[in-house]
């Protein structure tokens, strides 16, 4: 079981050197505080083992004292990688040899649980991956638990002294847990600084710009496929746009965009995204929705644009789109629902435009207008 515990420590260390991403100026200064902090906790330490003549735990103290010399110089370089590895590789180093020589009931093993709440301060792909993160966490610590809980230890302390040490180390536990949530608050208040609407918002049309939404199809992403819920999407141009452009002019273009903006944003329900993708596309987004009432949207936009043609300067403009419609399948990435979208589009296209095509798994199938 010593094996398991010192294999433990080396793979998180690893787990820290990929994960880390946090380099802010404030977290800097959280870095440099937790060094300090460490090695204050390890001096008293240090000074109580040489009290009580413990070789094994003098020499850890001593070890991780020099790492946290090392952190302290890294920190000049920014080397936050290398400094986390370091502070992870101690925390859990230190608290199985302590438990180790003094028993599971001295109280070292609080400090364990500590890597839940700064796995938040790290940077995972997807929730799924940081759940099970916290959850490998949670089960090797009541493995651990299970096996050391009342097993011998290699010194044992007074029954007074030993008392001291476990609530020590349970003061120093909730001021460090204390410490991190506070420090996770700021820095989440530090990142929420209002983004600027024009960095989000086509200044056309007022919708969505292509930036916005794949921000918001990267959030829907980063949830576990099996919590993610069922999505469809539209994709729409205008017809014969870039003619439009040519034979009216910029005016008249950016007129019949406004307008398809507007009857897209009426359309929609209010919890679906619209936006505009590039040119004369545009992408809406449909979480919750299905083939079904994704087309049912494509139809209502079109009786709309029909019922509204577009007036401008004494001109009376018809405008059309064509839409593909798709929706997610299990374990399909956005590209690849895109891709079939876009080929169903292109295949609307092709036949004329003005119309309804349904992206299958294998094929695109129409749905005249």
């Amino acid at each position: 079981m010593p094996f398991l515990k010192y294999i433990y420590v080396v793979f998180m260390g690893h787990i820290v050197m990929r994960q880390l991403i946090v380099e802010s100026p404030c977290f800097q200064l959280f870095v440099r505080q937790a060094i300090l902090a460490a090695i204050s906790v390890h001096v008293l330490f240090l000074l109580v083992f040489v009290y009580f003549s413990i070789p094994v735990l003098v020499v850890t103290n001593i070890g991780s004292l020099l790492l946290y010399i090392i952190a302290l110089w890294l920190l000049r370089a920014r080397s936050f990688k290398a400094i986390a590895a370091l502070i992870w590789i101690d925390l859990i180093g230190h608290s199985l040899i302590s438990s180790e020589v003094l028993g599971w009931q001295s109280g070292f093993h609080f400090y364990l649980l500590l890597l839940v709440p700064m796995s938040f301060l790290y940077a995972f792909k997807s929730q799924a991956k940081r759940i099970f993160f916290i959850e490998a966490v949670l089960v090797i610590y009541l493995l651990l638990d299970y096996h050391s809980y009342g097993s011998p230890v290699m010194f044992e302390l007074p029954s007074f002294y030993s008392m001291l040490v476990r609530y020590i180390n349970l003061v120093i536990f909730f001021i460090g847990l204390s410490y991190q949530l506070y420090v996770y608050n700021f820095l989440l208040q530090e990142d929420e600084s209002p983004i600027p609407e024009s960095a989000t918002t086509d200044q056309l049309t007022g919708l969505d710009n292509r930036c916005a939404i794949l921000s918001r199809i990267d959030e829907i992403f980063a949830t576990s496929p099996y919590a993610r819920q069922p999505m469809a999407l539209i994709i729409a141009e205008v017809d014969h746009f870039k003619s439009m452009h040519e034979r009216y002019g910029q005016s008249i273009s950016d007129t019949a965009l406004i307008h398809v903006a507007q009857i897209l944003h009426d359309s929609i329900r209010h919890n679906d995204r619209a936006s505009r993708w590039g040119g004369g596309e545009f992408l809406l987004l449909l979480p919750g929705g299905s083939l079904t009432s994704a087309e049912q949207i494509a139809k209502r936009v079109q009786e709309k644009l029909l019922a509204a043609p577009l007036r401008k300067e004494g001109i009376s403009l018809p405008v059309s789109l064509t839409f593909s419609v798709a929706e997610l399948l299990p374990d399909e990435s956005f590209d690849q629902c895109l891709i079939r979208a876009d080929t169903a589009l292109q295949h609307g296209k092709q036949s004329g435009g003005n119309r309804i095509e349904l992206a299958s798994v294998d094929f695109a199938t129409t749905s005249p207008a």
